[in-house]
């Protein structure tokens, strides 16, 4: 029987019988040191097992307080947050309507530490609900934990679930804080970016190197931001798509087309070096962005701030989009669009996902798909 064990779903304590160091992404690396306790996910520890000279279960240890809002003193009060690190950046955005809702109910005198990679923490970066305006790196101590009143760590929401009467992700977020999600206003249940005098300057060396290059002035056209990879093949719509889409978008303003084609961007009717070669065949009016590494994210969302509007995938762009209140038009596959931005009406609303294309749309298709639910 295939194992059905949830994803990410155990916090550990681990120590190591030797120094590793473990290399994360291409720009953050971890030491840790023996004698030392970590608060690791259990699935991260496969290639580290040779290493590993104890492991216990974070539920059950003596530092661990959950946090548990509804009953928790928070005016005043520290907060320590992880995300399971692998999750991409639409999770971490997420995470900013609860940090904002505790941040509501202690009057703005609660204290917010979060931990995330440093490549993707960025996105956080200047956020008014973080106690230094900016996430936490590296690996986390289980000792550091004593110095918090309260600790809310997150392996999973909703991006597991199967069954179509899953929850919203935000309802998903408070219920493990323990709050009634009916009670939570909406305004609390989107993400936000709050962009600073850097990522105005990003915005304005890229305008400056497009006009450069293209003979381009965004400032006063405006611009279509196309945002066309995601890092699932389920999630993903057909470059011939998006050529189409481009090609029709290109005939009324200039179209900037963003993604990372690093790691594991899915083939779909063709490569995606292929669809590569045909951004930067497309004309004049195409500024073909498609970066490996990928483009930084605070220029990523400086630029998304001024455009017009965003066309994209259920990815990171569309939350980036949702948090800076730029319109945006989203295809969806294997979730229900409402079950992560369905308190938002303005982007619901411009979410596609036709059930008139078929039957089981949508599908929440990760278990043997295609070969079971979907052999067509």
């Amino acid at each position: 029987m295939k194992d059905k064990t949830p994803h990410n779903s155990q916090w550990v304590i681990v120590t190591f019988n030797r120094p590793v160091m473990w290399t994360r992404n291409e720009d953050e690396v971890w030491m840790f040191t023996p004698k030392r306790r970590y608060v690791l996910n259990a699935n991260q520890l496969g290639n580290l097992g040779d290493y590993i000279h104890t492991i216990s279960d974070l539920r059950t240890s003596a530092f661990y307080k959950p946090l548990m809002a509804g009953q928790a003193t928070l005016a005043g009060s520290s907060v320590l947050i992880e995300r399971y690190r692998e999750r991409g950046i639409g999770d971490l955005l997420f995470l900013t309507g609860p940090m904002n809702y505790l941040k509501f109910l202690s009057g703005g005198e609660v204290n917010i530490d979060a931990y995330a990679l440093a490549d993707r923490g960025v996105i956080l970066a200047n956020h008014p609900a973080l106690q230094y305006r900016a996430t936490l790196a590296g690996p986390l101590q289980y000792d550091d934990l004593q110095h918090y009143d309260y600790h809310w760590f997150v392996d999973t929401a909703t991006e597991y679930d199967e069954e179509p009467d899953q929850l919203n992700v935000y309802d998903a977020l408070y219920k493990t804080l323990g709050l009634d999600p009916a009670t939570v206003p909406a305004e609390y249940k989107r993400p936000n970016i709050v962009l600073e005098d850097a990522d105005i300057k990003n915005l304005d060396q890229f305008l400056y190197f497009t006009w450069l290059e293209k003979k381009l002035d965004l400032r006063k056209s405006g611009y279509y931001v196309v945002a066309p990879l995601a890092r699932g093949s389920l999630r993903s719509a057909s470059y011939q798509m998006w050529i189409d889409v481009i090609n029709q978008l290109k005939t009324r303003r200039p179209v900037v087309v963003v993604g990372s084609l690093g790691g594991r961007v899915p083939t779909t009717d063709m490569e995606a070096g292929e669809f590569n070669q045909h951004m930067n065949q497309a004309g004049p009016n195409v500024v073909n962005a498609l970066r490996s590494p990928p483009m930084p994210l605070r220029v990523l969302a400086s630029i998304i701030s001024r455009a017009t509007a965003v066309g994209c995938l259920d990815s990171g762009p569309l939350y980036v989009a949702q948090a800076l209140r730029v319109p945006a038009v989203s295809v969806w596959g294997p979730h229900d669009p409402g079950v992560r931005i369905g308190y938002d009406q303005d982007y619901m609303n411009l979410a596609v996902w036709s059930q008139d294309k078929c039957r089981r749309c949508p599908c929440y298709s990760y278990d043997r798909f295609p070969a079971e639910k979907c052999p067509q």
